[in-house]
């Protein structure tokens, strides 16, 4: 498994779509409701490239075999009372490479990343009950609160998110 940084999603465009499919027409809550199809995919790739270039947002993909097998970013506050923060999106793995320790990996790699780019706080929220929740109290993640219908799901239901943090000063 080697995971690489890009400033561009181009570098592995239709694996990143296909991983993007992938996840959510597989139940991930990451901004999309299933059945998602690759051209929306294909947009959202495209919409975030302006702020990889400019630095804002940093987005570390796992590659086995040149395989796109997941994906997580950070993106950067800009704000002058904010420059120690970074908020944790967007973490996926394929199904076809689920269960094998990429989400550690990934997360491991973007909080390196975060501390060598002098952040040192961590933000990230994810769909209450999601089997990432553990993946992220095991990695010393702290659980901040829980918010009421905060996401729509494929069925047009509310589901709650939960927010976690972590200092990387600890």
């Amino acid at each position: 498994m080697k995971i690489i940084t890009t400033d561009t999603p181009d570098t592995c465009r239709d694996g990143l779509i296909a991983l993007l499919t992938d996840s959510v027409n597989s139940g991930a809550s990451v901004g999309f409701i299933r059945p998602l199809e690759a051209k929306e995919a294909e947009n959202y790739w495209e919409s975030i490239e302006s702020s990889l270039k400019e630095g804002s947002r940093r987005l570390l993909v796992a590659l086995h075999q040149e395989q796109v097998a997941g994906a997580i970013q950070i993106a950067f506050c800009g704000k002058k009372n904010g420059l120690h923060r970074a908020d944790i999106e967007k973490l996926m793995v394929h199904t076809a490479y689920r269960r094998q320790g990429i989400a550690r990996q990934l997360l491991n790699s973007v909080e390196t990343l975060a501390r060598n780019s002098g952040r040192t706080l961590l933000v990230l929220d994810t769909r209450t009950g999601d089997a990432a929740s553990l993946l992220y109290q095991q990695s010393g993640y702290q659980q901040a609160g829980t918010i009421p219908q905060f996401v729509m799901n494929h069925e047009e239901e509310m589901e709650s998110t939960t927010y976690y943090y972590k200092l990387l000063t600890e």
